[in-house]
């Protein structure tokens, strides 16, 4: 029997997502807010693939009704600063026999998207993972169109649901699992968020190439120099600073990309240029992107919210911070995830404990 899966969200990764689990043997259902982003996949069932998968995926069902596709296996793949519209959308239909991942969580994701199930009348919570971080490196060409460049290894994941980790990585479609790795430790997983260390500040630093039409450039090879590599070093030991102080100690991103890709180098710019998966990775076209929009509320706002609930100080964090704040013009903290808010409603209940 096939094993039914719900993928939520059809960008770069829910699409990627999509295919694989479909080429690999799963019934695929695919939910999307928009029509207008799943409307070629409506009219032709399928998603058409290169790279590692040279043909097309058959999508059992595509629809913007979630009451179509939802399935026990749920993976959501939207920008985790969604993650609260998506605990709304499914709680009424939530119980313990339901498998949310969340791919990836960023930091805090699980308690957040708990506490938001709650929230909207949720009486029995799903089992709730977090990834650290995409198992897949990938572009979306089109609208049904994706590249799959690499499929990571050994990507840890985690549930605060206490001693659940393994049950989790058993409930997954069976094609994942290889390239996963439960961990009972919530906080450890959670805090190895890497993607707001590579993705904020160079994308800022970058911004007059961003927003250039007649400029193309790959984001990791061409986009972070010697020096914006050795800046964001600095955002990563604030990182495993703050970490360390909450008793969970955790890798650096460098150490990250040796056990992840295999990367070799005595630096994180010397890793980054080792790492063939990264090679052909286009920038973003606009700064209204994931890199600043989800990494900076669910990540560095997360961090250095922690940091000053426990009395580490983070000043190149809270730099880029303020530094998207003002290019945006949006209130990252004020819509980011609060350390302090999301912890107290962890130790004060025992389900979500």
């Amino acid at each position: 029997m096939k094993s039914r899966v719900c993928v939520i969200g059809a960008g770069h990764q829910g699409l990627t997502m999509a295919a694989h689990l479909s080429l690999s043997g799963c019934e695929v259902g695919l939910w999307n807010r928009t029509s207008s982003h799943i409307a070629e996949i409506l009219n032709s069932g399928e998603i058409k693939c290169s790279g590692l998968y040279e043909k097309n995926a058959r999508i059992a069902k595509v629809s913007t009704d979630i009451q179509d596709v939802i399935a026990e296996q749920i993976m959501v793949t939207v920008p985790s600063s969604a993650h609260r519209d998506v605990a709304k959308l499914l709680a009424p239909y939530m119980s313990s026999r339901y498998l949310v991942v969340l791919n990836p969580g960023r930091t805090f994701g699980a308690w957040e998207f708990a506490l938001e199930l709650q929230r909207n009348g949720c009486k029995e919570l799903p089992l709730i993972v977090e990834t650290q971080t995409i198992v897949y490196t990938c572009r979306r060409d089109s609208s049904n169109q994706v590249v799959l460049y690499a499929l990571k290894k050994d990507v840890q994941m985690t549930t605060f649901q206490k001693n659940k980790a393994v049950e989790a990585w058993q409930r997954m479609p069976e094609v994942l699992r290889s390239h996963f790795h439960p961990v009972d430790d919530y906080l450890a997983v959670t805090l190895n968020n890497v993607g707001m260390v590579l993705h904020c500040a160079p994308l800022l630093f970058n911004i007059g190439w961003v927003e250039n039409e007649k400029v193309d450039f790959k984001y990791y090879y061409e986009g972070i120099t010697p020096t914006i590599a050795s800046f964001i070093e600095k955002i990563d030991v604030e990182r495993l600073a703050v970490a360390k102080a909450l008793g969970h100690p955790i890798e650096s991103v460098s150490d990250w990309l040796r056990r992840t890709y295999g990367a070799k180098g005595a630096n994180l710019y010397q890793c980054l240029r080792d790492n063939e998966a990264y090679r052909k990775i286009d920038a973003p076209r606009s700064m209204h992107h994931r890199y600043i929009e989800e990494d900076v509320p669910t990540g560095l706002v997360a961090f250095e919210s922690a940091g000053k609930t426990i009395g580490v100080e983070t000043p190149c964090i809270s730099l880029i911070i303020d530094l998207a704040e003002q290019i945006m013009n949006m209130d990252y903290r004020a819509n980011g995830r609060d350390y302090a808010i999301l912890h107290r409603v962890c130790a004060g209940d025992s389900q979500l404990c």
